[in-house]
This record gives structure tokens, sequence and C-alpha cells, in this order.
């Protein structure tokens, strides 16, 4: 897979810890851990990449490893040698032979967003929905 021009590559070396966001293509080669927002863009985990995160983003690509609750409003695309624990929320899916899934699929929660983290501005903050 070559990446896409503007797309952020996380390379092998690399250990992420915390939360990404963005709307630019994301690759991870390395391991990321933490949440993983990518407002109308594409998550790519290749062969390599290890992945426990929260997962938000408009397609989700996956040939390594991802731990933890994937949601995507376009597609999500389990390649060979894929392995995803944890809940795939997306109304379009395509498993290929050689790929692993131990969750469920939900296609009713693919748009939802994901809580705010404690701490942040809008958590538990009045005047920010929140009464």
């Amino acid at each position: 897979m070559v990446p896409t021009e503007g797309a952020t590559v996380i390379g092998r070396e690399i250990k992420f810890r915390g939360e990404i966001s963005g709307s630019a293509d994301l690759l991870v080669d390395g391991e990321v851990n933490g949440i993983i927002r990518l407002a109308g863009a594409r998550l790519t985990v290749r062969a390599e990449g290890r992945v426990n995160a929260s997962i938000s983003a408009q397609d989700v690509v996956i040939a390594g490893h991802v731990e933890g609750e994937i949601r995507a409003t376009g597609r999500v695309e389990l390649r060979d040698g894929a392995t995803v624990q944890g809940d795939v929320c997306t109304t379009r899916l395509s498993i290929e032979e050689g790929a692993t899934l131990h969750g469920s699929v939900d296609p009713t929660r693919a748009s939802e967003p994901f809580p705010a983290p404690i701490g942040s501005p809008v958590a538990g903050h009045p005047g920010k929905g929140e009464r």
C-alpha cells in the first residue's frame, strides 16, 4: 500500500500513546494506543501495524492487528492476515479470506461519536449541551 499524498505515516519503530485526531489519512506501521478520530479520512493499519484504540474514521483498512471498537461512516475492510478484537460499527464491511474478527458488527452505531474523554472541554461542563 503506497501512502496517499498528504497522509501521515506512523513508522515501524514508532510507539504512540494518546489521542490522534485530524482530517488527513493515517497509515500505521508501528504501534498506537489510545483514541483515533479521523473525520472524513481513512485509517490504514498495515501488516506490521498494531493498534489498541477506539477508532472513528470515514474508512478503515486493516491488514495488521487491531483491538478496540471501530466506527466507520464509510467502509471497513479486513484484509488477509488482519486480526480484529472488538466491535465493528459500519454499514459496509468487507472481510477477506484469512482475516479474523472477534466481535460483533453493528451498522446502527456507525456514525455515533465516541464520548468525550474525561477532562476534555466538553465533558462534564454545563453550557456545552449538558444540563
